[in-house]
């Protein structure tokens, strides 16, 4: 070794002087041409070449490293041709919790029975909005809660997060993957991963199709409800509720039946509209009295329709009118959207005539009356959709929100009629198949020693109850109460329809005493100069399009 170094040495300065003669002479100069000749820089690197060649472990050094370099590339060539080919035999889809067919898929995966053998599980109550009816909607529970339909939280059994599940399904080899995704500091996502070993789409295209099919079927008796998320303006699945008969929203004679007709008539007559260029929408605002059955009726009308329900609440804090008109256009066709108490929207009512001294005190949030009706008839408003509107100050309301195109039909909610008083009595203690309806099957008190005595409910004749009806209905004066208040009496006398007609003139008198009180209370707030809401003052906006009472 140390021989080559010396031989190199004495080779080095003869081999620097071949090179510099060589720069001489290239450096020369001729007659009339004063600019040098420069050297290319490819003998400098033959030279640097062959000094280092000289030097037997820079050659092991190079050779390794040319080595290295074509493995790693075919290594990596080899890698991504082998997953490409096993991507050509496997279907992979994704699926996150903010969309609704995550639901559907991890009510699916929760009664596989494959779980009832896995290994590594996650054990969760969480029923991802589906009422816990019978044991053909419940996921997999343990062997003890197997035989109890009274549990009202079962336990189902879940792929564990970050951990892959395998398992078949008609055939199939299927692997499950669940993680966690944040969004934000705040917030994360669950993400649901599915890949098959399958060439052809059907077998994911089945899958979808019965975890849908399931879904659906817990939900045929219920209306999901939609509400904004906490932290982006997307629609999420907050639950679902039973729902509610046509017939048991008591009001006025065949106005229910007409709002429910002209829904229909609307979500049936895409086409008209299309072929006169009409835009596909229609409002409904309801409005009058607490406690009158505004909410009510839209909630049984999704349930006669199969619609589901977007609550809009224009009191969320940190919605503006850009984000109301995007959460508006991402409704989809054929539901309700719903705007409950439209007149609270600012702290003094919805109007555009307010002062400039009332405009700082509406500080509640960032919408504007042109941002609101933007979103509801401007040019990026959603089609196909039900707009329904309650407030309970009419006068309220400025005339360009509840004209026709926005607010189309208008129905008024009025104090309880005789008419509705008599028909509430007969929902609560008869129904239409002849079953009294006081019939009870409440356990009785655990404690022996308890003072309550359940009465004993009453047997009643259809005869009997029809009597019981009208002198109840009688008794009640017309207009003056809300139908919630009669309601919440006699939810107090429930199994006693003969104790509710003996005590109805006692609980008149205690309920004008009572709103007298209210009255007075609010007459002496007045008289301290509390502050006058303006729109009491005007008169009532220009007649609405359509209109009727309640």
């Amino acid at each position: 070794m140390y021989s080559l170094i010396e031989r190199l040495a004495s080779q080095l300065p003869l081999q620097i002087a071949a090179n510099g003669l060589n720069m001489t002479m290239g450096n020369s100069t001729t007659p009339g041409n004063t600019e040098p000749i420069n050297i290319s820089g490819l003998t400098q690197l033959a030279t640097l070449w062959k000094i280092l060649s000289a030097f037997g472990v820079a050659q092991d050094w190079i050779k390794l490293f040319l080595l290295g370099t074509v493995l790693e590339t075919v290594r990596r060539f080899a890698y991504t041709i082998w997953y490409r080919i096993i991507d050509s035999f496997f279907l992979t889809a994704t699926f996150e919790s903010d969309d609704d067919a995550y639901s559907w898929l991890m009510v699916w995966v929760s009664r596989q029975p494959n779980w009832r053998k896995a290994r590594d599980v996650q054990v969760s109550t969480r029923s991802w909005g589906l009422e816990v009816q019978d044991n053909s909607t419940r996921g997999i529970m343990l062997p003890g809660e197997a035989g109890d339909p009274t549990s009202q939280r079962p336990l189902h059994l879940l792929p564990s997060f970050g951990l892959p599940q395998t398992f078949w399904y008609k055939g199939h080899w299927m692997r499950l993957t669940r993680s966690r995704r944040a969004v934000n500091e705040n917030d994360n996502i669950e993400v649901l991963t599915i890949s098959i070993l399958a060439r052809s789409q059907r077998v994911l295209y089945d899958l979808l199709t019965e975890s849908k099919r399931q879904y659906q079927e817990s939900e045929t008796h219920r209306v999901s409800i939609y509400t904004v998320g906490p932290y982006y303006n997307d629609w999420r699945r907050s639950g679902s509720r039973p729902k509610r008969p046509l017939d048991s929203v008591v009001l006025e004679h065949g106005l229910k039946e007409m709002v429910l007709h002209d829904a229909q008539e609307f979500i049936n007559s895409e086409a008209w509209y299309a072929a006169r260029g009409l835009p596909w929408r229609r409002g409904y605002l309801l409005y009058g009295v607490p406690g009158s059955g505004k909410t009510s009726l839209v909630f049984s009308i999704a349930g006669e329709l199969n619609l589901d329900i977007y609550v809009i609440n224009l009191g969320k804090r940190g919605l503006d009118d850009s984000g109301l008109t995007e959460l508006v256009s991402e409704l989809p066709p054929r539901s309700i959207a719903l705007i409950e108490e439209i007149d609270a929207v600012f702290t003094r009512g919805l109007n555009r005539e307010t002062s400039k001294e009332e405009e700082g005190a509406n500080t509640k949030n960032s919408i504007s009356l042109g941002g609101l009706l933007s979103a509801i008839d401007g040019i990026q408003a959603s089609e196909g959709r039900l707009l329904f509107a309650t407030t309970n100050n009419y006068n309220a309301l400025d005339p360009a929100l509840i004209r026709a195109g926005r607010l189309d039909v208008h129905v008024e909610f009025t104090e309880a009629t005789q008419f509705q008083v008599e028909e509430l009595f007969k929902r609560f203690f008869w129904v239409t198949d002849g079953t009294p309806k006081v019939v009870s099957d409440a356990k009785p008190l655990a404690s022996s020693t308890s003072r309550y005595v359940r009465p004993q409910p009453e047997e009643l004749t259809k005869e009997e109850c029809d009597r019981l009806a009208s002198e109840f209905a009688a008794r009640i004066p017309n207009r003056e109460f809300a139908m919630s208040s009669i309601q919440g009496f006699l939810l107090m006398h429930k199994y006693r329809p003969s104790q509710v007609v003996k005590e109805v003139d006692a609980w008149v008198e205690k309920e004008r005493a009572a709103k007298r009180e209210r009255e007075r209370a609010k007459a002496s707030q007045d008289s301290k100069g509390s502050p006058k809401d303006p729109s009491d003052s005007k008169g009532p906006p220009s007649p609405p399009p359509e209109e009727a009472t309640a």
